[in-house]
């Protein structure tokens, strides 16, 4: 779904828009029963597109969560499998990347909500009588931490590179080489 901002009603529409698609991705964990619960999502272009700063332009990734349910904790194991497609850091044309991940997190129950204060940054905190967990935003956070460090197209069996030739010739008119004496 495609909003626009353009006044306070359609600021109120994009809200919405992103209410509804995190719903999608909310975990009612008060009813399950002890033990594993596996949930299936694919998340796609759309999906990022709700997070402004989302480097990844498109995708098709196939997220399994399995919920663990512990008499005092749950676990969350993320698998993703598929590809996203970003800019290329070279040339700046889509480049298609293969993306195989799996996460783990911990939801514990406590007085102060939010992020555990210990080193493990896989821990959350959620106040007593809280039922319902969103993932909208670890699957955001998880698919990010997933990409390369480095994304550029890769280079053909010559050694030469498969970007934008015209960009390259560009980058290379304005190359600065240093002289080192």
């Amino acid at each position: 779904m495609i909003c626009f901002e353009f006044n306070s009603y359609f600021c109120t529409l994009i809200f919405f828009c992103k209410m509804e698609k995190h719903e999608l991705y909310t975990i009612s964990f008060k009813g399950l029963s002890f033990g594993a619960h596996e949930f299936d999502w694919t998340i796609d272009g759309s999906f990022f597109a709700l997070y402004e700063m989302s480097e990844i332009n498109d995708a098709s990734i196939d997220v399994q969560l399995t919920v663990v349910k512990h008499t005092r904790f749950l676990e969350l194991n993320f698998v993703f499998d598929g590809w996203v497609e970003l800019s290329c850091d070279r040339c700046l044309d889509p480049l298609k990347i293969d993306l195989a991940s799996e996460a783990r997190m911990f939801v514990k129950f406590g007085d102060q909500a939010g992020e555990d204060d210990s080193e493990d940054n896989d821990v959350i905190i959620l106040p007593h009588g809280e039922d319902q967990l969103d993932v909208a935003q670890y699957l955001y956070e998880y698919a990010h931490l997933s990409l390369p460090m480095r994304r550029v197209h890769e280079d053909d069996a010559k050694g030469c590179s498969t970007c934008n030739p015209d960009m390259i010739r560009k980058l290379e008119q304005y190359l600065v080489e240093e002289n080192r004496e």
